[in-house]
């Protein structure tokens, strides 16, 4: 589905019905690698998937953006869609832009899913990355984000077919989209100061294998938030949520039921 915000074209898929569930795809991806927890989820619960602003189907802005301008966006979403309240949930990048939402509007959402995501702002290396990536996506195009990011995030020896699923997917991206992403989280604010303020019950996610996030940044998370449980996915990179799916959604599922008993 389509709507307009900021007076640009914005896509989002809407599935089932219930209590609403809002799904924050990471970088370099869109709506699309929620698919599989979009199909277990859609049978109970209003799930709202969007592609953020420059990704997917949604037009990028001309101008850099930022990932509170993102949020910004969200909660016009949210407006429009009438939706008081919903479960947030942000893989990665999604997270990044999660934790905006939340400074933004604690009170708007009643649960919190973080998956392979960290809190913490980039030092001056990852800054530095991230620029570098930047322009690599100026002179390349999104085959630099594919090349860059699909071996963070999948397992080594991942069976070639979600591998070159991912590579058509972000191949296919808009690259001045990207460039801007990767700015907003070269620059993004620190997030660890609004850990111990989320009052939310919070499932994090992390896994045992991802080099991107990895498990003692998600555990030492997931203690800083006060009503937070943490799980981690055997065998998994940074991808949990299509890596294993079953996992993630088994986890998802739990949780919402918990929540929503």
């Amino acid at each position: 589905m389509f709507t307009t915000i900021h007076g640009l074209k914005t896509f989002y898929e809407e599935r089932g019905s219930g209590p609403a569930v809002l799904l924050l795809h990471g970088f370099p991806l869109d709506h699309r690698m929620w698919q599989e927890q979009i199909a277990a989820l859609e049978s109970n619960y209003r799930v709202i998937a969007p592609d953020l602003r420059g990704f997917g189907q949604s037009e990028p802005h001309k101008d850099l953006i930022t990932l509170e301008h993102m949020a910004d966006e969200l909660l016009l979403l949210l407006d429009q869609l009438q939706v008081e309240k919903a479960v947030l949930a942000g893989f990665s990048m999604g997270g990044y832009v999660a934790f905006n939402l939340l400074r933004k509007a604690l009170d708007r959402f009643n649960g919190l899913i973080l998956a392979n995501t960290r809190p913490d702002a980039d030092p001056l290396e990852g800054q530095i990355n991230r620029m570098k990536m930047a322009a690599s996506l100026l002179e390349q195009g999104p085959q630099a984000a594919s090349k860059a990011m699909i071996p963070k995030l999948l397992s080594e020896g991942e069976g070639s077919g979600l591998a070159g699923e991912l590579q058509d997917q972000i191949d296919g991206m808009n690259p001045l989209g990207l460039v801007h992403a990767t700015l907003a989280m070269a620059f993004r604010e620190d997030s660890t100061e609004l850990l111990p303020t989320i009052q939310a019950p919070t499932l994090v996610i992390g896994g045992e294998k991802d080099a991107i996030t990895p498990p003692a940044i998600m555990k030492k998370m997931a203690d800083s938030i006060p009503n937070a449980t943490y799980t981690e996915i055997k065998n998994s990179a940074h991808l949990t949520v299509r890596e294993h799916a079953d996992q993630v959604n088994k986890a998802i599922t739990d949780y919402l039921s918990h929540l929503h008993s």
